[in-house]
């Protein structure tokens, strides 16, 4: 039987019973078929519980005992320009599986012009973590402008800047000086000459992702997949 895991942000007590939404209900009655005193298991921001489905009435969740605590992960951000929004909706989904802190969305001079479904993408965020076994939640922050960020940028975060026009740049043999990271991912079309000179101010390590020209997706997903390999 596969292991059903469902997210609850508030906080979970023993024998202390935590009503289903429709949806959660929906997928346990219906698409995984789990009946009365099923075991399905709980979690929060800060730890995970096993509990039972109990059916009748309202739909509920009794918690039983608590089975873990949340883990820390590296401390890395994900900045990816706009794009079009079923590659942001793969991005996002992809990240939080392999686990960053944050996600931060930002307009660029070559971004796309679209409606940020924000409300879409927490859902996708939950399922992700839900499916991936983890207890760490990413914040998924408003759309703000690339020149703002990088206007208050905090200089211990280092900035890891994927950048197709880099003659050189291996991201598997970045310095790991630092303890806080953000990776920036740009749009078809990349980055435009005055956005480079604002990074440049910022110093940061310029990367290729080998000789072939990635989709913003894949390259977020390549480039974090390969930082958290560093940090192992």
């Amino acid at each position: 039987m596969p292991k059903i895991r469902l997210y609850f942000p508030k906080k979970i007590a023993n024998e202390v019973n935590l009503e289903l939404t429709r949806e959660q209900n929906h997928y346990l009655k219906n698409v995984m078929r789990r009946n009365v005193s099923d075991q399905v298991f709980i979690f929060n921001d800060e730890e995970e519980w096993v509990g039972e489905y109990i059916t009748g009435g309202k739909e509920k969740i009794l918690p039983i005992k608590m089975v873990r605590k949340k883990n820390e992960i590296p401390d890395i951000w994900m900045c990816f320009s706009l794009v079009k929004m079923r590659n942001i909706n793969f991005l996002i989904e992809k990240v939080s599986e392999i686990g960053v802190k944050k996600f931060i969305p930002i307009v660029t001079d070559y971004s796309e012009r679209i409606n940020f479904n924000y409300e879409r993408l927490k859902k996708i965020i939950i399922e992700a973590v839900e499916q991936s076994d983890s207890l760490n939640i990413p914040k998924l922050e408003k759309v703000v402008g690339l020149k703002k960020i990088l206007g208050n940028w905090n200089e211990e975060r280092r900035i890891i800047l994927c950048d197709e026009s880099v003659d050189s740049g291996n991201i598997m043999e970045f310095p790991l000086n630092e303890k806080k990271f953000a990776i920036f991912v740009g749009p078809i079309g990349g980055w435009s000459e005055s956005e480079r000179e604002v990074f440049d101010k910022k110093n940061p390590f310029k990367i290729t992702l080998g000789k072939n020209i990635l989709k913003a997706d894949t390259a977020a997903i390549y480039s974090l997949a390969c930082l958290r390999t560093l940090l192992m």
